[in-house]
């Protein structure tokens, strides 16, 4: 089996990083794969870049992109461990060898800061579903990675909301678990729920309902998207996203829940019917679009399970953020946008 790797012949471990190396060795059976296929030179096997190696090698041998380092509790996509440095990857990997220059606490630091979830973190998101009721929820049936990172996000984002009372939680859960198809749809639908029925001028549950279930249909025009080849560099998909909105197109969102909850948390809408809701639907993601439209984006931010990378975009002349998805195929998806606030108001 002969390894090609940017074009070129992987003759050792020496043609490759530290840091795909490092990686390779949390990856069980992952070293001893790569001197076979080094040395065996029946087969050809290329890959694009170092990501695509030790994503194929966890991929191959375990039939999962997540790589399991048991001793720290930590389950994350390959892509997203070589993503770390290889000063990082070393804390981490010591700790997992179990040497003597293991150093637990800086491990757990650095997690912390990488914003890696571990088992202990992830039961997170069990509890916070029996603290809403909806525990016993057909959608949570069986949670993936994903699913759990999803509602610890819900979790930290209620507490910043100023944390909404228990009853009007538990109500939005109800709502949301009866109104969802999967448990990324359930953290939109609640958050949206809650914004319209707390605060200033809270909508009735039912009139919240309505307003939903009218908001909903006028946004199937926002799920087409502009797409890249896989990963790529932010200038990239910049530039992707730019031609795509020169050509008169509007970046869409990943799915119709996330339109409904950017339009009810960030683009004021409180129930408008007809043309009311459809102008105001235009003139909100025009000024998204204005925005993305001269944007420069920041380091792609990788989520723990390696299938997509977030983005930040923001105009040197432009006040207000947008924040991008691109996922593993290389759909790009708009996954928030915070306007400049009103005068006399904050953000």
């Amino acid at each position: 089996m002969t390894v090609i790797l940017a074009g070129r012949q992987v003759t050792g471990s020496a043609d490759l990083s530290q840091p795909a190396l490092l990686v390779l060795s949390c990856i069980d059976g992952g070293n001893e794969w790569l001197a076979y296929a080094i040395a065996t030179p029946r087969n050809v096997y290329a890959f694009e870049d170092e990501m695509a190696l030790v994503v194929a090698a966890q991929q191959g041998l375990h039939a999962t992109p997540l790589v399991l380092l048991p001793k720290l509790g930590l389950i994350a996509g390959a892509a997203r461990l070589i993503a770390l440095s290889a000063a990082d990857l070393q804390v981490l990997v010591a700790v997992e060898a179990g040497s003597d220059a293991a150093d637990p606490a800086a491990a757990q630091k650095l997690l912390t800061a990488e914003g890696l979830a571990t088992a202990t973190d992830l039961a997170g998101a069990d509890a916070l579903l029996k603290s809403l009721g909806v525990a016993g929820a057909p959608l949570f049936q069986a949670l993936s990675l994903g699913d759990r990172l999803a509602l610890l996000e819900l979790k930290a984002g209620l507490a910043a909301d100023g944390a909404p009372s228990a009853t009007a939680q538990k109500a939005a859960a109800r709502f949301a678990a009866d109104w969802s198809y999967s448990p990324a749809e359930f953290t939109d639908y609640l958050r949206a729920f809650l914004a319209l029925t707390t605060g200033a001028n809270p909508l009735s549950a039912d009139a919240a309902r309505d307003a939903l279930a009218a908001l909903a249909p006028l946004l199937f025009d926002t799920l087409d998207c502009p797409a890249v080849a896989g990963f790529v560099a932010p200038q990239e998909l910049a530039a992707a996203v730019a031609g795509w909105i020169a050509a008169g197109r509007r970046v869409g969102f990943s799915r119709l829940s996330r339109g409904v909850w950017q339009l009810v948390v960030h683009g004021g809408y409180r129930g408008q019917i007809g043309a009311d809701a459809k102008a105001l639907i235009a003139a909100h993601l025009d000024q998204a679009h204005a925005l993305l439209a001269e944007a420069v984006l920041d380091r792609a931010r990788l989520a723990q399970d390696g299938a997509s990378a977030s983005f930040t975009a923001r105009a040197p002349d432009r006040t207000g953020e947008a924040g991008l998805q691109l996922n593993a195929s290389g759909a790009i998806t708009l996954q928030r946008f915070v306007p400049a606030p009103v005068e006399g108001e904050s953000q």
